[in-house]
């Protein structure tokens, strides 16, 4: 049986016997519109319907999502202003962006995991609930190099100093990252400062807060850079009166040419399809991963620009 015939037969509700989520909300006395609810609801089912095959979440029930999965993104929620365009790395089931979705319909959310299983099953998830959102089969420097976005948003994906090292290059393809941290985050930030990874980067906490019912502490962490750092400051400024996101000059400015000797990475061709996923598809596969060009090298690795050829005399 092939790979994608395995993953298009979910399994029955594991949540069948477990308290509705209506119910658990107002056990922990969150309030959110009917609409989103009903919303949240579809999704944590078509969720754990995929996660028999594929081990995408350990939250499987309402307990666990409402004070985990919810909680989170919810706290997240607070820090992105009307308008921002999110990527959320390394999603996994979902988690935070589908959520973000839901909250926060104002938002430009997009999905990205390099776990081809994983980026079907969501791409499938999100055909399944109705909810219009691109999924890509990438890593998230690699989509960087040819997608902008204002912020990165990361949950358990990997530690601070693996994250800021992955990222370093391709700064100038968004404006920040926030990322949710536990208790551990102070041993992993003296990590990063012994490597040199914080140099030129302004690290702050902007959120902590309780995971109730799990006494679990929580951070979130604000990376950007020092030089841009009045900038996102202003930013938060905007976000407490009130005000939509707000494009920046530096987003596009000449710091974010290439370089003389190579060409820019290529866009994804216009009226290219994704696979995997309905006519409206969201699944995009991995020849996609620098913009769509969907050409590889050896070792099946993307080919990447060419030089420039040397002028005939």
């Amino acid at each position: 049986m092939s790979e994608e015939k395995k993953i298009s037969e979910p399994e029955t509700d594991p949540a069948s016997d477990s308290p509705t989520l209506a119910d658990v909300l107002a056990k922990y006395d969150i309030r959110l519109p009917d609409d989103q609810i009903e919303m949240l609801d579809r999704y944590c089912r078509a969720l754990w319907e995929w996660n028999g095959k594929l081990n995408l979440t350990r939250h499987d029930n309402y307990e666990k999502f409402v004070t985990r999965d919810l909680v989170d993104s919810i706290r997240l929620a607070s820090h992105l202003q009307e308008g921002e365009h999110v990527l959320d790395v390394g999603t996994g089931g979902g988690v935070p962006g589908v959520v973000l979705a839901i909250l926060r319909p104002d938002l430009q959310v997009e999905l990205c995991d390099a776990t081809e299983k994983k980026a079907k099953a969501v791409g499938a998830i999100l055909d399944q609930i109705g909810l219009d959102l691109n999924i890509w089969h990438a890593k998230a420097e690699d989509l960087l190099k040819a997608h902008r976005f204002h912020t990165l948003a990361i949950r358990a994906v990997s530690k601070l100093e693996r994250l800021l090292a992955i990222f370093a290059p391709v700064w100038f393809a968004f404006d920040r990252i926030l990322m949710i941290k536990g208790p551990a985050w102070v041993e992993e930030r003296g990590e990063a400062r012994h490597f040199g990874r914080l140099t030129n980067l302004a690290l702050r906490k902007i959120d902590e807060y309780t995971n109730p019912g799990v006494e679990h502490q929580s951070v979130i962490l604000q990376v950007c850079q020092k030089k841009r750092l009045a900038e996102i400051e202003k930013r938060a400024a905007d976000l407490a009166a009130g005000l939509p996101i707000r494009e920046s000059a530096e987003f596009v400015a000449v710091e974010t040419a290439p370089a003389p000797h190579r060409s820019a990475p290529p866009r994804r061709p216009k009226g290219s399809r994704p696979y995997g996923a309905s006519a409206k598809g969201r699944f995009f596969p991995r020849d996609t991963k620098r913009g769509g060009r969907g050409k590889s090298g050896p070792n099946g690795k993307p080919k990447g620009p060419r030089p420039p050829r040397r002028p005939s005399h």
